[in-house]
């Protein structure tokens, strides 16, 4: 026959049992929410006794439990390390050379391609490029001051919007995932109000990014892509003006000083062969300086994350 004791320990283990399972309702009943039905524990007044005689019971178990261990303090997040300078370089007239497009792709540096639309193997040397994850733009011919050909299909002065648009439609159509454009000559069209505002229009309602070549002063390229919702920069440094070595440098040294002193820079340069070797150094040099070569892309995200601060 089991002694007094044992029942009385047996009793008090099932009122701890009891206890806890009741508690576990009440936890349960916590986390159901406010909006929703949960079940309510409640102690009767006969329950008093069940407390009581499983108290004996409960104080025996938390002598045995372990302490409670301290829970680890979270490390201090570091500060936020400020982004550094950054200098986006874009080559214009890419498309009509396989000799410089596949120097320009061996080059070390997220370098952006802006492909002039009549190439014979433009779209497909676009579809290359963007492939291998390099920025792809579309370079678009727009009519020059003087006697220059921009080539075929320009947009002029003279077209009408109509025209305006369907050529810019099939420029686009000829440069494969490109996310952005700048123009291809333009001192006279970008000059030209309503030229420029049809030209615009054509892409309005798209996420392409525009860069204004500022091929003359008298642009009203950057005003009307933003007037029509685009995201828009502005030319800061033509590298190869002067082609030669030595002045290319000189325009690199100013683009990298210029990134580093206002957070950020815009330059332009074309397939030549000298300005293809002074950019095979490009990434190396910025980085002395403390600027990163990035895409147009990553520049338009930290002025509109800037704007939005």
């Amino acid at each position: 026959m089991p002694s007094l004791s044992s029942i009385a320990a047996h009793f008090g283990a099932a009122a701890a049992a009891s206890l806890l399972a009741a508690a576990g309702l009440a936890f349960e009943a916590g986390r159901a929410g406010a909006s929703e039905t949960a079940p309510v524990l409640t102690v009767q007044p006969e329950d008093g006794a069940l407390l009581e005689a499983a108290a004996p019971v409960l104080a025996e178990a938390e002598a045995v439990l372990p302490a409670e261990e301290a829970l680890p303090v979270a490390e201090t997040a570091p500060e936020a390390v400020a982004p550094r300078p950054m200098l986006a370089v874009i080559i214009d007239d890419v498309g009509l050379s396989r000799t410089a497009f596949d120097r320009l792709m061996g080059i070390d540096a997220p370098l952006t391609l802006a492909f002039l639309p009549y190439g014979e193997a433009a779209p497909a040397m676009a579809r290359e490029a963007g492939a291998a994850g390099r920025e792809v733009f579309l370079h678009l011919p727009m009519e020059p001051v003087g006697l220059d050909d921009p080539g075929p299909m320009a947009l002029t002065r003279h077209l009408d919007d109509g025209e305006i648009a369907r050529r810019a439609e099939w420029a686009l159509g000829r440069v494969p995932g490109a996310t952005g454009f700048n123009n291809h000559m333009g001192s006279a069209l970008t000059s030209d109000s309503r030229a420029i505002r049809a030209a615009m229009a054509a892409f309005a309602g798209s996420d392409l990014i525009f860069v204004d070549s500022v091929t003359s002063p008298r642009s009203l390229a950057d005003r009307a892509a933003r007037e029509a919702g685009l995201a828009s920069l502005r030319r800061d440094v033509f590298l190869d003006n002067a082609q030669n070595r030595a002045a290319i440098d000189a325009r690199i040294d100013e683009a990298v000083a210029l990134a580093a002193e206002r957070g950020w820079a815009v330059a332009i340069g074309h397939p030549y062969p000298v300005t293809l070797d002074a950019l095979e150094g490009l990434s190396a040099r910025a980085e002395a300086a403390g600027v990163e070569i990035v895409t147009v892309a990553a520049i338009t995200a930290k002025l509109a994350a800037d704007a939005g601060a």
